[in-house]
């Protein structure tokens, strides 16, 4: 190759080189797209059990970027379309729990109340999870409980680098929290089925922290719930009555006697309720004999199946209970099978008072009982159950059964609030049951009183909430019992 080749070639490679620098140079850039704002993505809410039921105290929401640049008022929102005060707002862990620095997670602490029913004069809870089925009069969890997340006007935040507010319009973030919730309070229960005479009950049973270490055999509290909180779903069961508190400190310390941990907890679930005669309807049409329930074998082997694979429990000491239905059931059990229990607290129980014969009556009246329930429930009329009963073993020579009868229910959760007086099982959550009746004078009463058709109908009674004001507590008189 001779020199004069050479140098055009280098000179025209170096023009090429310089004039494809220049072109693309020349190259218009694209205009650059906006990053996409960021924002929510997801929800949970926390349920909680309190004395009318279940409530959310607590929505976690996810964005896809750190949130910041908020506080407690930053935020609008509603559960179920009703609106919930923020009482705290911080950056958490996936679990609602407070964390230092960035975090994708939100967590906003809502108060919890109830709201008035003006033309019922009582009170409800507000935005619960559970839908009640008029058909079935039972609970269930709803199946959309929206959560709606808004951005008060002039307020901002901030979602990675971008922030709403100041002309960036946050777009309401709404999310279906039914399909995504925690239960706390439930999780420590055990929970399992038990199968017999062709059915099967749902179970979830606590123990007492130590229990198995401490020193000696450990007590057994049994509850059976009302008809609404039937089902196959133990955490409406748990939740619907506030079940939860007889694991809580405040029932357990009665049970911590003598090195012991506490008591264990049983609560037992039916498919429907436990006045079921067999059909799907209640028992309780019929009139001078037993109320039938196609449960009770099922409901006695359950519960001995509990107790024989269970070596800690002291037999001498197991406690049956119950609310309305589980308080009928609890009436049931003492008549077809009481020697297995040591006390019986039955609670706005159903179990109609035209339907105990006087031989049933003698058959119980040495059985350890305490009965509580609220004159103004309408649900349950006392009138025809609990008190005639009442009298009657009283009348009958019973040593040992107790009655508590409040005028009304009134919590404390919402001290402001009044419940259906059908609720009375409230102050045995709450740790209320502190009054009885004076036993000596329901006697000296007796002769006065009148029960036509087995309900109490004489008036100006002894048995009345006004004259409820005997010292006694439901909760000490039990953990003492034992069997007769």
């Amino acid at each position: 190759m001779n020199n004069k080749f050479f140098t055009i070639l280098l000179i025209t490679l170096f023009s090429l080189s310089v004039w494809g620098r220049t072109i693309k140079k020349c190259v218009p850039k694209k205009p650059s797209t906006p990053a996409t704002p960021k924002s929510a993505v997801s929800a949970q809410m926390i349920v909680q059990g309190y004395e009318w039921g279940p409530a959310i105290p607590k929505i976690i929401v996810k964005f896809n970027d750190a949130v910041s640049g908020f506080d407690k008022d930053t935020f609008a929102v509603k559960t179920d379309n009703t609106e919930r005060e923020v009482i705290d707002a911080y950056v958490s862990n996936e679990f609602g729990d407070k964390k230092e620095g960035a975090s994708n997670y939100l967590t906003l602490e809502l108060t919890v109340k109830t709201a008035l029913i003006p033309f019922l004069g009582v009170s409800m809870g507000e935005a619960s999870p559970f839908v009640y089925d008029m058909e079935t009069g039972r609970n269930s969890w709803a199946t959309s409980f929206n959560l709606d997340l808004d951005l008060v006007e002039k307020k901002t935040f901030k979602v990675g680098n971008y922030e709403y507010g100041n002309g960036n319009a946050f777009k309401t973030f709404t999310y279906n929290l039914a399909e995504d919730y925690v239960c706390p309070e439930t999780q420590p229960w055990d929970k399992d089925s038990f199968t017999a005479d062709g059915i099967t009950l749902q179970r979830a049973s606590f123990t007492p922290e130590g229990a198995e270490e401490d020193s000696g055999k450990n007590p057994l509290v049994i509850w059976l719930h009302g008809a609404g909180e039937g089902g196959r779903d133990l955490d409406i069961t748990l939740l619907g009555n506030e079940v939860i508190a007889l694991a809580d400190e405040g029932i357990q310390k009665y049970f911590k006697k003598n090195g012991l941990s506490g008591a264990y907890v049983l609560a037992v679930q039916t498919p429907t309720m436990w006045m079921d005669r067999g059909d799907g309807t209640y028992n309780d049409g019929v009139s001078g004999e037993k109320q039938k329930s196609k449960y009770t074998k099922a409901l006695i082997a359950a519960i001995e199946d509990y107790v024989a694979n269970n070596d800690d429990l002291d037999l001498d000491r197991i406690y049956l209970g119950g609310c309305s239905n589980g308080g009928y059931m609890t009436m049931n059990l003492m008549f077809e099978h009481k020697d297995f229990y040591a006390a019986f607290y039955p609670i706005c129980e159903a179990y109609m008072n035209r339907n105990i014969s006087e031989e049933m009556i003698e058959e119980v009246k040495n059985n350890n009982i305490w009965f509580l329930q609220s004159q103004d429930d309408t649900t349950v009329d006392p009138l025809q159950t609990a008190m005639p009963t009442f009298y009657r073993l009283i009348n009958a020579g019973a040593k040992n059964v107790h009655f508590t009868l409040k005028e009304k229910v009134v919590g404390t959760d919402d001290p402001e609030a009044t419940y259906m007086g059908h609720y009375s099982w409230v102050y045995a959550f709450n740790d209320q049951v502190k009054e009885q009746f004076d036993n000596a004078k329901v006697l000296k009463d007796y002769p006065n009183i009148t029960i036509e058709n087995g309900a109490l109908t004489s008036k100006d009674n002894y048995v009345t909430s006004a004259n409820c004001k005997e010292e006694g507590n439901m909760w000490t008189w039990l953990a003492s019992q034992k069997k007769n």
